[in-house]
């Protein structure tokens, strides 16, 4: 099962690398095409949508994909799928009517809200589907999904930007990969024969009413400050230096929703005996290599904004050493949320993520700099998050953990910093070297202190040839002995 976990989580990182230089090249060519003030407005748009989505990508269908995987019989399988679908477009349409209702005054906002409503609808459909695939297991399917939809918002963008419909052309571009994608999946989807059955499951209203609050609140945090920045500051031109920095801070994020994207059916399943060490192997990969990505903007933040956004955008780099930190914290309490959810414990991150998401909004009030303030409630509610989650996971499952291992984990992350605060190199394509070389030595760094060991290399590049893998491990093993 380790092989069949990491064959489809490459398929789907290396579907997430592909959908990401389309999204990256989404966001650049905006960046480029549209004025700084149109290029806030868009990033305002964005952030509404990906909140207002996660009604319909985590709540019915996070609750359909775990019941579905976990479910032996298909008729209950079709009434679950129906459920979610009914359940989807019902939040859907909730959302795009409070969408429209507090944008119908703005001049600027009202069109491409109203794109964003529409959007939201389609939206309904296309992660029903997609829930069904993911509880399946039908990998290829999803990750080519996900690389058609980020190219086709790219090229329709594209072109409609290009014939003069600014911000609203780069929000109709995502609205038609949308719409798109939808019709693709409905015909994977059409293709798993279901029985014919009656009804709905109703007790999936009382699982979602816990399973909204949790990822509503994960998402709430990553994206709601750029709109309390702008709300507050009343600037779309800061808007786009926070655009800027919170769509390279976003990275992390993506992968974490990757990698849960393909755990959390085996989590899920009962029939998995492997289902708690799984869980912490995940929590344990977040800390490793992810977090460290969201460390390294934190300390270099001009490298990463010139990778990206080349000098235009450089007003957003001390935001960005915020948003970084905050949003890896946030990857960190959405992996060990989805685990409580795949284990049926719903109320506790319920609870933990809608008192982050309040104390959020607190702060944002507290500071007179709504720049400031916006990056700094991300690092303060998702703090809280962090531990309040991390305090429940630890004392009710299965983690392995030490002082001894925390502060290896702390020398790696040191000795990364380091790296990047000793190496400055200028242009775009000597900032990508800066980082390659950064984290070579830091995944060295790792082998030698024993974070990294052959077991790691099985479970994560078991989808190569048995050669390779072979190779690798006792590369690895070497470091290991090292640090003995």
């Amino acid at each position: 099962m380790e092989r069949e976990i990491a064959r489809y989580s490459y398929i789907m990182v290396i579907a997430l690398v592909i959908a990401s230089v389309f999204n990256y090249l989404y966001q650049v060519v905006m960046g480029i095409l549209l004025p700084k003030h149109e290029f806030g407005i868009l990033g305002v748009a964005l952030s509404i949508f990906y909140i207002g989505s996660v009604l319909t990508q985590n709540t019915f269908s996070w609750s359909g994909t775990r019941r579905i995987a976990s479910s032996s019989h298909m008729e209950e399988v079709s009434k679950v799928f129906r459920t979610t679908i009914a359940g989807n477009f019902a939040l859907a349409f909730i959302a795009s009517m409070l969408i429209l209702y507090y944008s119908h005054k703005s001049e600027t906002y009202l069109v491409p809200n109203a794109l964003i409503a529409i959007t939201l609808v389609l939206s309904a459909f296309m992660t029903s589907y997609a829930s069904l695939l993911r509880a399946m297991k039908k990998f290829r399917q999803l990750a080519s999904a996900n690389v058609m939809s980020a190219f086709l918002k790219l090229f329709f963008a594209v072109v409609l930007v290009m014939l003069g419909m600014g911000a609203i052309g780069a929000v109709a571009g995502l609205l038609i990969s949308i719409a798109v994608v939808s019709v693709y999946l409905a015909y994977y989807a059409a293709k798993i024969k279901l029985p014919q059955s009656r009804g709905f499951v109703r007790d999936m209203i009382t699982e979602t009413f816990y399973v909204s609050i949790i990822f509503l609140g994960i998402s709430f945090m990553v994206n709601s400050s750029i709109i309390f920045m702008r709300w507050f500051s009343g600037s779309d031109d800061l808007a786009g230096d926070y655009n800027a920095a919170l769509t390279i801070a976003r990275a992390p994020f993506f992968i974490t929703s990757a990698l849960i994207t393909v755990l959390f059916p085996y989590i899920s399943s009962h029939s998995n005996t492997k289902r708690d060490e799984y869980a912490f192997q995940s929590i344990k990969y977040i800390v490793l290599l992810v977090f460290p990505i969201c460390v390294s903007m934190a300390v270099d933040p001009e490298t990463w904004l010139n990778l990206f956004f080349g000098k235009k955008y450089m007003g957003g780099a001390e935001v960005l050493r915020f948003l970084s930190i905050g949003i890896g914290f946030i990857s960190l309490a959405f992996m060990i949320s989805s685990n409580l959810v795949a284990f049926e414990k719903l109320k506790v991150p319920a609870v933990c993520l809608f008192i982050a998401s309040i104390i959020q909004v607190v702060v944002v009030t507290l500071d007179s700099d709504p720049v400031l303030s916006s990056a700094l409630s991300v690092v303060t509610s998702s703090t809280v998050a962090v531990v309040l989650l991390m305090i429940y996971y630890v004392k009710r499952f299965y983690f392995k953990g030490s002082m001894k291992y925390i502060l290896k984990i702390l020398v790696a992350y040191f000795a990364l910093s380091a790296v990047f605060l000793l190496i400055h190199l200028n242009g775009r394509l000597l900032s990508l070297v800066e980082i390659a070389i950064s984290f070579l030595i830091y995944f060295l760094l790792l082998s030698t202190l024993g974070l990294f060991d052959e077991k790691d290399v099985e479970v994560m590049f078991s989808p190569l040839p048995r050669r390779s893998v072979e190779w690798l491990k006792r590369i690895v093993s070497k470091l290991n002995s090292i640090g003995r």
